[in-house]
C-alpha cells in the first residue's frame, strides 16, 4: 500500500524542478542587495501582494505542516484550537492596536523597539534570545525534512539534512532577505498545490468521522474540562496559555513575523498584512487537520512504530499516485525549507544589526556587514543541523514548539504589554521580568519532567507554564522599581497604544476586514464546538 522511492516515477521530476526554481530566485534577488538593511531586513521596501503570503508561509513551515499534521494525529480536531482561538484574535489585535506603534516608533525589528522603549541592555538580552530561539526552531525544520524524506526515500537523517540545508544556503546567501521572502511567496504556492489535494482525499474517506472511532475528542468545546491533570488539554491552558499569552506572544512579537510585516512599505499596508494573512490560516486550519484525522484512522501504527511526526508524509504515500507522491513531497519539502530559511535569514539579521553592529562593531561599511550576514546565515544552518536531533526527545514537533515559546515568548508578552500600556515599566524591571519569568517556566518544566507536577499532556503543560511564566514576568515588572534615570527614548505618543485613534480606521478597511475574519472564525468554532 505504500509507494517508496520507486513508486514516486516521474513524479519525483518534480522535486530537483523546485530546488531549481528556489535557487534561481535568490540568484535574481542578488541584485538588490546594496546595503545590509536590502540584504538583512529590507525594511519599508516590498508591496502588500509580496508581503502578505511571505507573511503566511513564513508561519506555515515545518511548525505547521509536520506540526498540526502530528497534533490532529495525536489529539484529534483540538489542533484546530492553534489556528481559530491561536492565531485569528491575535492577528487582529496586532493589525488594530499594536502594529501602530510599531510603525510611529520607526523601528526595524523587535529587539529595536525594546531599545527605542526601555534601553540597549534589554534589546541585547531580546537578541541574543531570539537568536537562540531561531537556531532551535531552524533544527526544527532540518529535523521535519529529515523525517519526510526517510519516509519517502528511505535516506539517511544526515544525508536529508545536508541536502535541504544545502538548498537553502544557495538561494539565501547570494539574495539575503528578499530570496527569501520571494521564496516563499513561491513556496506557499507550492504548498497548496501538493497539500490541497490530501486534504480532499481525507475528507472523502471521512475523516470526519474518523474521530469517533479513535478515541479522540469530536469537539472543541463540548466536553472540554475547565481544569484537569488527565485530559489532553483543559480550558484554562487553551484559552489563556494558547489563546492568550502564547498566540499574542507569538504573532505581536516574534521576530521572524515581525520582520515580514516590517518589510511593508505603508503602515496601513503593514497593518492589512496580517488579517489577509488570517483568511490564509483559516483555509490551512483545514487543509492540515482533516488529514491529520485521516492518518489517525488509515495508520494504525502512528504513536508506536511511527512518530505522530511522520503522519502527513506516511498519508501522503497511501493516498496519492506515484506522480502525485511527487508533488506532494516536493510540497512539504517546500514548507521545510521555508522554515528553515526564515530562522536562518532572521538569526543573521539579529547577529549583525542587534549584536554585532550595535554592540561590537559600530563603524563599519556597509559590505562589512553583508559579508558577516553571509557568515551568520552559514553558522545558522550548521547550529540549526546539530539543534534537530534535540526534536527526537518530543512526540511530535509542536510540543517543541510550544514549550520554546512558553519559555521566551511568555514573558517577553508580558515585557511588551506592560511596556506599550504604561510608562512606568523600566528596563531594569523589564529585565528581570523577562529572566524571572522564563526560569519559572523552566522550574515548571523540570517540576513536569520529574512528575513532581501533572497534566495529561505534554502541550498542556506548555500552555500552563505559558501562563505561570506571562504572570510571573507581569508582577515582577510593576513591583521592581525604576530607577531615576529610566525613560523611554521616544515620547509617550510614539511608544504605547492610542485606543482612540484606531476606532478612525475604518477609511481604510481594516476594521471591516477584521470584523469579516473574526467572525469567519467564530463561525468555525460554533461547527466544530
Amino acid at each position: 500500500m505504500m509507494h517508496k522511492a520507486p513508486g514516486l516515477s516521474a513524479g519525483v521530476v518534480i522535486l530537483p524542478i523546485y530546488f531549481l526554481g528556489a535557487i534561481l530566485i535568490g540568484w535574481t534577488a542578488r541584485r538588490h542587495n546594496r546595503s545590509a538593511n536590502s540584504y538583512l531586513s529590507a525594511s519599508h521596501s516590498l508591496p502588500l501582494w509580496i508581503v502578505t503570503p511571505a507573511y503566511l508561509a513564513t508561519n506555515c513551515g515545518a511548525l505547521e505542516i509536520i506540526g498540526i499534521s502530528a497534533m490532529a494525529a495525536q489529539y484529534g480536531v483540538s489542533a484546530f484550537h492553534f489556528y481559530w482561538i491561536g492565531a485569528i484574535p491575535a492577528m487582529v489585535f496586532l493589525s488594530i492596536w499594536m502594529m501602530p506603534v510599531y510603525r510611529r516608533s520607526g523601528v526595524g525589528s523587535v529587539p529595536q523597539y525594546l531599545e527605542v522603549r526601555y534601553g540597549h541592555n534589554l534589546r541585547l538580552l531580546n537578541a541574543c534570545i531570539f537568536a537562540l530561539t531561531m537556531l532551535l526552531l531552524a533544527g526544527i525544520s532540518l529535523y521535519a525534512m529529515a523525517q519526510t524524506l526517510r519516509v519517502l526515500f528511505e535516506i539517511s537523517f544526515l544525508t536529508s539534512i545536508l541536502i535541504c540545508a544545502g538548498v537553502v544556503l544557495a538561494y539565501i546567501l547570494p539574495g539575503g532577505i528578499r530570496a527569501t521572502i520571494y521564496n516563499e511567496v513561491f513556496q506557499l504556492i507550492v504548498m497548496i498545490a501538493g497539500i490541497a489535494p490530501v486534504a480532499l482525499y481525507s475528507f472523502r474517506h471521512g475523516a470526519v468521522s474518523f474521530t469517533r472511532g479513535q478515541g479522540f475528542p469530536s469537539h472543541l468545546w463540548a466536553g472540554l474540562p475547565l481544569a484537569s491533570d488527565k485530559a489532553p488539554f483543559d480550558a484554562i491552558g487553551v484559552v489563556i496559555g494558547l489563546g492568550f499569552v502564547l498566540s499574542f506572544g507569538y504573532w505581536c512579537t516574534d521576530f521572524v513575523q515581525m520582520q515580514r510585516a516590517f518589510t511593508a512599505r505603508t503602515e496601513i499596508e503593514a497593518r492589512r498584512v496580517p488579517l489577509w494573512a488570517g483568511f490564509g490560516k483559516l483555509l490551512f486550519s483545514l487543509l492540515l487537520v482533516i488529514p491529520g484525522l485521516a492518518a489517525a484512522h488509515l495508520l494504525p501504527e502512528l504513536g508506536s512504530s511511527r512518530r505522530f511526526d511522520q503522519a502527513l508524509p506516511e498519508l501522503m504515500t497511501v493516498l496519492y499516485s506515484p506522480a502525485m507522491l511527487g508533488l506532494g513531497f516536493t510540497a512539504l519539502a517546500a514548507s521545510l525549507m521555508s522554515g528553515l530559511a526564515a530562522n536562518a535569514s532572521a538569526f543573521s539579521a539579529i547577529w549583525t544589526e542587534d549584536i554585532y553592529r550595535a554592540h561590537l562593531r559600530r563603524h563599519e561599511s556597509e559590505s562589512h556587514y553583508v559579508a558577516i550576514g553571509r557568515i551568520a546565515v552559514c553558522a545558522a544552518v550548521i547550529f540549526g543541523a546539530m539543534a534537530s536531533y534535540i526534536d527526537f526527545l518530543f512526540g511530535n514537533l509542536m510540543e517543541h514548539v510550544q514549550l520554546i515559546f512558553s519559555i521566551f515568548g511568555a514573558p517577553l508578552w508580558a515585557v511588551f504589554l506592560l511596556g506599550m500600556t504604561t510608562r512606568r515599566y523600566s528596563e531594569r524591571g523589564a529585565i528581570v521580568a523577562y529572566l524571572g519569568g522564563a526560569a519559572i517556566a523552566l522550574l515548571h518544566l523540570i517540576a513536569f519532567s520529574q512528575k513532581w507536577i501533572a497534566y495529561g499532556s505534554m502541550m498542556s503543560a506548555n500552555f500552563h507554564a505559558a501562563i505561570y511564566a506571562f504572570c510571573t514576568a507581569m508582577v515582577l515588572g510593576l513591583v521592581v522599581k525604576p530607577s531615576s534615570t529610566s525613560q523611554p527614548i521616544r515620547s509617550e505618543k510614539e511608544l504605547t497604544f492610542q485606543w482612540k485613534g484606531s476606532w478612525r480606521d475604518s477609511k481604510h478597511a481594516l476594521w471591516p476586514l477584521a470584523i469579516l475574519l473574526i467572525a469567519s472564525c467564530v463561525a468555525l468554532n460554533l461547527l466544530w464546538r
